[in-house]
């Protein structure tokens, strides 16, 4: 999901453009409903996935507009557009106009079961009338031997309202897996777009966690405590993680790989790659005791940032 500043609004038009429409086809793993300007704002994943708005010029068929997460959506796409999510502060959501629309009903099918235990949940969090319990969270079974490297243990990209704003409030969580504390001072972070450095001195001790976020205020949306270590990097994650699709590479100071993990449209890492996740969840490792950098290790669960 990309936001967009008050400017966008002199340039956008009040209608979808007029363009030659394409294909999208795929599970939603995000729905947000825009009353101020009556659109939905879709994440959908593959296989022809991408951020897509509901708007009312929407040519829709059975079973009505975007609901939930889970949900099937099949349909036509043609031009970008923009959906007004907040007034204050001011955030726009941006994809492409959906010109048709046809979609599951209330019974979408379940989530394939070694990718994680994510149900499809209702707009607004509420199980009812979904058909579906809400999502039970997990954590990563402990590890029983080193793994010989720092991991990336999880990645919240699918950032929900309670816990800020996209990019500014998205992070990712590291795992020293060797024997010996890590110092990732000079370390790269990059996603498909762009690449950070961490600055500072950031020890790691042998089983435990780094959280690295945009800003220092994450810390306090998460209630995270001060004995867990924590990085700001002053900026996007990258240029800001795609939900629909995108990748986190983990370089040591010397530009070397150390982790890599892609999830949705993006298959540039791992082919397949991670499915996404619904909206409010985070992308974690089922297992910290073992790395086969295939996306059978990933699964979507309720974020848990240092632990």
């Amino acid at each position: 999901m990309r936001r967009i500043g008050i400017s966008i609004l002199g340039i956008i038009l009040a209608v979808p453009f007029v363009v030659h429409a394409f294909p999208f086809g795929g599970r939603a793993s995000v729905v947000l409903r825009c009353v101020y300007n009556s659109t939905i704002y879709t994440n959908i994943g593959p296989p022809r996935g991408g951020e897509y708005i509901w708007t009312t010029a929407t040519k829709t068929y059975q079973f009505g507009p975007p609901a939930y997460a889970g949900q099937w959506l099949l349909g036509l796409a043609g031009a970008p557009y923009y959906c007004i999510y907040r007034i204050s502060p001011l955030t726009i959501y941006t994809g492409i106009a959906m010109t048709m629309l046809g979609s599951s009903g209330p019974a979408a099918p379940p989530a394939p079961p070694t990718r994680g235990p994510t149900p499809p949940a209702p707009l607004g969090g509420s199980t009812a009338g979904s058909g579906a319990p809400s999502p039970t969270p997990t954590s990563p079974s402990p590890p029983t031997t080193s793994v010989g490297r720092v991991l990336i243990s999880e990645v919240y990209y699918s950032v929900d309202v309670p816990h800020g704003n996209k990019p500014a409030n998205e992070w990712i969580e590291l795992y020293n897996g060797t024997l010996s504390a890590v110092n990732v001072a000079g370390w790269k972070i990059e996603d498909a777009q762009a690449s950070d450095t961490i600055q500072g001195t950031y020890t790691i001790v042998p089983g435990g966690y780094l959280v690295i976020a945009a800003t220092s205020a994450t810390r306090d949306l998460w209630g995270l405590p001060s004995t867990v270590p924590f990085a700001s990097l002053g900026n996007a994650l990258g240029d800001g993680l795609l939900s629909s699709g995108d990748r986190i590479v983990l370089r040591n100071a010397s530009g070397a790989i150390v982790d890599a993990v892609s999830w949705g449209s993006d298959t540039g890492i791992m082919q397949p790659s991670v499915l996404t996740v619904p909206y409010g969840n985070s992308m974690a490792r089922t297992t910290l005791s073992k790395d086969t950098d295939t996306a059978s290790d990933w699964a979507g669960r309720s974020p848990s940032p240092g632990n």
